[in-house]
């Protein structure tokens, strides 16, 4: 019996998902994001799919609340008394983005079998990194231009943290937002509430140079275990665990101040962005002290630091909403020129928003339907 061959050819949907998957695969690791997105509201990413959802349409996300009522004393009837439970949802809309890379003329010979995988790997590569990139500045965009509660001081040093987790725990003190109900902590350590605070380089280095962030430096173990001297990061202090992301680099199009970083917790998952690092913005303000006219990246944005801002992230669980929608696609189409060039194209059907909730039946008496539920922003003048 002779020996068959079986050939699958490159647009075949089976090889099409193995190249994507490896694509997804290997570009993960780069993400910000990735070690804090999980599939339950207790990730500060909490995504959800659903292989069903396309343009436009919705992922829902469903929560319900504890019960908080006091009980009937003594033989009072306590039928018909019973506390309401309580439901809140959101939802996160879906749209198809497709990533494109143009692989110039170098699959000229694919009609006759000398399609080059090494060519498909660097494409997949290349339109993973642009996916990850593009994914993780999104949730920055997000995360910076919808919280409902801003704390604003033009002082940042080791001593003000602790006012600031006061402000947390306490949920008074806001410079923007009413009393609100403290942030779920999105880990525990040693049965305390851990929040995770995202920091630029900028404030990471104004911390590091403070006083009390000296005189902590100089007591560690100079033998150098988790010193945090030598590995320059400020770490865990009280119960805010520090992490610093890059600084955004790269440009917006459109008018500058046109409103484009802004949609009401839908903000940035668009095609405006051209993303070389991702990660914070800074802002200067339109000559009243912590209201945003420019953020890095738009047009005719300087680092002047008279007006410049930085603005940080305090997060607890649940704080964004990914959703993903129909399994993403990996496809090559040949030129009309007798094939002579191709291009790659990378397909993700997704979403990413604030996580704010809407009522269902009944809020609390401090209400947390309508507020960003595991965000508060951090404005710093620098």
């Amino acid at each position: 019996m002779a020996e068959g061959t079986g050939v699958v050819d490159y647009n075949s949907q089976l090889e099409r998902t193995k190249w994507m998957r490896e694509g997804l695969i290997q570009a993960a690791p780069k993400s910000f994001w990735a070690a804090y997105t999980g599939s339950s509201s207790d990730s500060i990413v909490y995504q959800m799919n659903d292989p069903t959802a396309g343009e436009g349409q919705n992922v829902v996300f469903d929560f319900d609340g504890e019960l908080v009522e006091g009980p009937v004393k003594g033989k009072e009837t306590a039928f018909g008394k019973g506390e309401q439970k309580r439901k809140f949802s959101d939802r996160c809309t879906v749209e198809r983005f497709r990533f494109t890379v143009d692989n110039g003329d170098k699959f000229d010979a694919v009609n006759i079998g000398d399609l080059s995988i090494t060519e498909h790997s660097d494409s997949r590569t290349k339109l993973g990194n642009k996916w990850i990139k593009f994914k993780d500045q999104s949730i920055f965009d997000v995360s910076q231009h919808s919280a409902t509660h801003i704390i604003r001081s033009a002082t940042w040093d080791f001593d003000y943290l602790m006012d600031i987790e006061n402000i947390l725990k306490t949920g008074t003190g806001y410079s923007v937002g009413a009393r609100r109900a403290p942030i779920k902590p999105f880990m525990t350590a040693d049965g305390k509430p851990v929040w995770l605070v995202v920091v630029d380089s900028t404030l990471k280095t104004k911390m590091l140079k403070s006083s009390g962030a000296q005189n902590l430096l100089k007591d560690t173990d100079i033998r150098g275990n988790s010193n945090r001297l030598f590995t320059s990061t400020i770490g865990k202090i009280g119960h805010f665990v520090f992490v610093e992301a890059d600084n955004f680099f790269g440009s917006t199009l459109g008018a500058a101040g046109s409103g484009i970083l802004d949609s009401d917790g839908y903000a940035l998952m668009n095609n405006n962005t051209e993303i070389q690092f991702a990660g914070l913005r800074q802002y200067k303000d339109n000559g009243t002290d912590y209201t945003p006219a420019l953020w890095s990246g738009e047009a005719g944005f300087t680092a002047s630091t008279e007006t410049l801002h930085s603005r940080a992230l305090i997060l607890g669980a649940g704080a964004f909403q990914y959703g993903f929608g129909k399994m993403p696609d990996y496809k090559l189409q040949m030129s009309q020129d007798f094939g002579i060039k191709s291009e790659s194209m990378m397909e993700i059907w997704c979403g990413v928003k604030a996580a704010k909730y809407t009522v269902e039946n009944t809020d609390y008496s401090t209400p947390i339907g309508g507020i960003s539920n595991g965000l508060i922003a951090l404005d710093i003048k620098l």
